[in-house]
């Protein structure tokens, strides 16, 4: 292994690692005002993201766990008025979560912690940096998540 890619990949677990810790979790939900599970954020900014109603299933694929994980934590999320559960319009019988009102203002605030923690980070860097960390951030999400799929890492 190279240098960089030796530095890249210890910059990118420190980075994952960082937000993955329960005391940023905290902070972010703290910051965003909601008291909510990790998986429950992501279930909310999931759905956000998605910008329409999904299938359990989606939701999982899209958070790479397992349904019942999804299910148990919707139905918290269900009782919690966050989402609900509407008709799928391609199949009567099935169920599609979207977010409610509240849900989604939620959503949106944990986004805005998240986005005002990336924008302090890169406060002073020129735009010309900016607009490639983005090209090469999403190449890469892309490429990693291509070649895990490949490898049947992941789904």
């Amino acid at each position: 292994m190279d240098d960089n890619l030796k530095d890249t990949v210890a910059a990118f677990r420190r980075l994952v690692t960082t937000l993955n810790r329960g005391k940023t979790h905290e902070r972010l939900t703290e910051a965003a005002g909601v008291r909510l599970d990790r998986p429950d954020v992501q279930i909310i900014v999931d759905l956000l993201d998605a910008g329409e109603p999904r299938r359990i299933g989606m939701i999982a694929e899209s958070l790479q766990v397992e349904s019942p994980h999804v299910t148990r934590h919707v139905a918290a999320l269900e009782q919690r008025g966050l989402v609900e559960r509407v008709r799928d319009p391609d199949d009567g019988r099935a169920w599609r979560i979207a977010l409610t009102e509240a849900g989604a203002e939620a959503a949106v605030r944990c986004r805005r912690v998240t986005t005002e923690w990336f924008e302090g980070a890169l406060t002073g860097w020129p735009e010309k940096d900016k607009d490639e960390l983005a090209r090469l951030m999403g190449k890469l999400s892309d490429d990693l998540c291509e070649l895990l799929k490949a490898r049947a890492i992941v789904k």
